[in-house]
């Protein structure tokens, strides 16, 4: 079974930045043009998942 990652829709995100702001490891980061994940700091805590007004973040 393949280890689970944070994973984003880039069509559903509108780059508001709140996902950033709860993430408390730096695995997110808010570039000009799309949010980039940070795969190796995420501890897969679901804090942005969570946070997120679009359902844009999804743990699979």
């Amino acid at each position: 079974m393949p280890a689970a990652e944070l994973t984003l829709d880039v069509e559903v995100c509108s780059e508001c930045g709140l996902c950033v702001a709860v993430c408390g490891y730096d695995a997110l980061v808010l570039r000009p043009t799309i949010l980039e994940i940070i795969h190796s700091e995420c501890v897969l805590c679901d804090a942005c998942v969570v946070a997120c007004p679009t359902e844009a973040l999804r743990i699979e």
